[in-house]
Parts: C-alpha cells; structure tokens; sequence
C-alpha cells in the first residue's frame, strides 16, 4: 500500500538548483515512488549558522510503496549519489534530503525522527509546504502546514526563486 510522503530537499554548495533537480529526478525515478506535486524552490538563509552560502529549498510530495527505513535508505543513497559529503551538523551540503512527513505516523529511531523534529518552527520548510500542502496536519501539533507557517517565529528570509518545472 502506497503512503503520502512528503520530502524537502536543500543545497548550499555547488551548482544549488541543479543539486536539488538531479536528487529530486533520481527519487522520483525509483520505481518505489511516484513524483505527485513540487513546491517552488525558494532561497533561504543557512538556519542556525552564519557565515554560510544561502540555501536553495524545495518540498516534493510523492506516493512512496516502501517503508519509512527503506525510504530513508533511498534518501541517504541519493544523497550521496549527488556527491554529498560527510560533514558536521548544520555545515555547508551538496544535497540534503529530509523526510517531512510519512502519512500520519509519528515514528522516532535512531537517526529517523518522522515527522521532522524542526519543520514546524523552519520557514525555508514550512513556505515551500505551503505551496503544495496547505491543508495537511502535522500529525504530532494537530494543525495546518499553513497555520504552522502563520504561527511560526522564524525571521529567516525565504525568498522564491522559481517554479519548478522538473
């Protein structure tokens, strides 16, 4: 049975936009996942850190035949396909992939924490959400991705950059 998953994707390094477009391809290629609606990329400032290349983001929602460990065994794969490389929390990335949402579960084990730890209070995640997932309810806060988003206390700046067209 197939689930509604959500993934954002980022990149700060290299060539930012074809990054995110080479990884979201590769994804949506597995015969495991079906590409249903991508948001806009936007460009972010890095959160938490200074001193860094702003972020190129984007959400993608799919329909995912694969559990949540498969599925992160996917992202990883892809990650690193995309020539991302191992480096500390919250440093510069080729790629970085995240699962937002896994249908409605809540699932924390080892390094898998679904939903996203921090998506509620991230507006380079919660903007692009609201492009194509307005409506759908954090599982664990019991509200909208929009009134996340309206309720949110980030001041990074996300600004568009582009309608992505695959």
């Amino acid at each position: 049975m197939a689930e509604l998953v959500i993934l954002g994707f980022g990149s700060n390094l290299g060539n930012r936009f074809r990054n995110i477009q080479s990884s979201l391809r590769m994804i949506a290629l597995n015969k495991n996942m079906n590409l249903l609606k991508v948001s806009a990329v936007y460009e972010t400032e890095p959160w938490g850190v200074s001193g860094q290349n702003s972020f190129y983001n984007c959400a993608a929602v799919f329909l995912c035949r694969m559990n949540p460990l498969g599925l992160l065994k996917t992202v990883k794969n892809t990650e690193r396909s995309n020539g991302r490389k191992k480096r500390g929390k919250w440093q510069p990335r080729e790629i970085d992939i995240d699962i937002l949402f896994y249908g409605n579960i809540v699932f924390s084990g080892g390094e898998l924490k679904i939903p996203h730890p921090f998506l509620h209070c991230r507006n380079f995640v919660l903007k692009p959400l609201v492009d194509i997932i307005p409506e759908y309810i954090h599982p664990a806060y019991k509200k909208s991705v929009l009134n996340l988003y309206k309720g949110s206390k980030d001041n990074c700046k996300v600004k568009e950059i582009r309608a992505f067209s695959g």
